[in-house]
């Protein structure tokens, strides 16, 4: 492959039915600290919220200490603003900022990540927010990002607020999405749009058009920039690329049918079983979107779909389960995939 693809890492932390959660987050930072040394660009978390097998829930509290762990590779991820007030992801994201200035994206998202109870919790128990607070919000949010700050008048008072006092530096903020609101939004507001493929395929390729036909030059951009997200499965071979692939698609029918969920199964344990009929058109849809198989299977699929959605950066979701024989605290599969992609297009 000697076309130029810049790749990067999203990383939602699959947790094993063996592993702890320390032993998952220890092979998150052992996947990040992989990546850098593969010259992988970005090392973005997901944002998920009581969900078994994800243990990416809360961006703003572990990206530091993937910071913590790497000199270069971008770190940061998705904020789901509807749970959270816009000073409050300012100034997390910002002291992450000001810990490794230049280093940090800060993901915009719309969704909850989280079933209906879950989400009331985050929320406090207030009301999900209208399509016209959540714009609201996102506006007050990326004045707070800014060193400058966000000022407001109140009872004939002007009151400035800063969401880290004399910051040099911003998180660099991205709109995420998959649909053409999300893009019409990015390229309204002049931002960098991330599109998840690997939660929506349909529609992909006129969002982007549409991001890119409306764009308008801003602070932040000149010019529209894109990114796409997908999921990646890759064994020694196309057969072994299965079976790495088939405890994720076991979960992942289940969590989008909303049915009871359970950690990421080891390869052993999904290899006897077979996908309940009500889920063989959730099984097809993944496998149409997702791209599992050997290397160079992979990489003609990552080329091919790079190409198609005319996109220069492709984010890595390596999702690839693991064997009962290996270390709990690592995710050798899921490194085989990062790996044998930065030989392929080499950084």
């Amino acid at each position: 492959m000697s076309e130029k693809l810049t790749l990067s890492i999203l990383d939602i932390g699959p947790i094993r039915s063996n592993q702890s959660s320390t032993e998952c987050f220890h092979s998150m930072i052992e996947l990040a600290k992989l990546g850098e040394r593969l010259g992988y660009h970005r090392y973005w978390l997901a944002e998920h919220h009581n969900v078994a097998a994800v243990a990416a829930s809360h961006t703003a509290s572990f990206a530091p200490v993937i910071g913590a762990h790497t000199s270069r590779i971008r770190i940061g991820g998705c904020v789901l603003l509807a749970h959270y007030p816009p000073l409050l992801v300012a100034e997390q994201m910002g002291l992450v900022e000001a810990c490794y200035p230049g280093r940090v994206d800060l993901g915009i998202g719309r969704s909850t990540g989280a079933d209906w109870a879950t989400s009331s919790l985050l929320r406090g128990g207030a009301e999900m927010k209208t399509d016209e607070a959540m714009l609201a919000d996102l506006t007050n949010l990326l004045a707070l990002n800014r060193p400058e700050g966000l000022t407001v008048s109140q009872d004939e008072r002007e009151f400035t607020i800063r969401a880290v006092p004399n910051a040099k530096t911003a998180p660099s903020p991205w709109i995420l999405g998959t649909s053409w609101y999300s893009a019409q939004l990015a390229a309204e507001l002049g931002l960098p749009y991330a599109f998840g493929y690997h939660i929506r395929a349909e529609g992909a390729k006129e969002a982007i058009a549409l991001y890119r036909e409306r764009f308008r030059p801003s602070a932040y951009l000149a010019e529209p920039k894109v990114l796409v997200s997908a999921i990646v499965v890759i064994g020694e071979t196309d057969e072994e690329a299965e079976r790495l692939a088939r405890p994720q698609l076991f979960f992942m029918s289940a969590f989008r049918s909303g049915e009871p969920v359970q950690p990421q199964m080891l390869v052993e344990e999904a290899d006897g079983m077979e996908f309940a009929p009500r889920h063989e058109r959730l099984v097809a849809m993944f496998r149409r979107s997702w791209i599992i198989g050997s290397p160079d299977t992979a990489a003609k699929g990552i080329a091919g779909l790079a190409a198609d959605l005319g996109v220069s950066e492709m984010m890595i979701n390596p999702v690839g389960a693991a064997y009962a024989s290996q270390p709990a605290d690592r995710a050798p599969n899921r490194e085989f995939t990062l790996s044998t992609l930065a030989e392929r297009f080499p950084q």
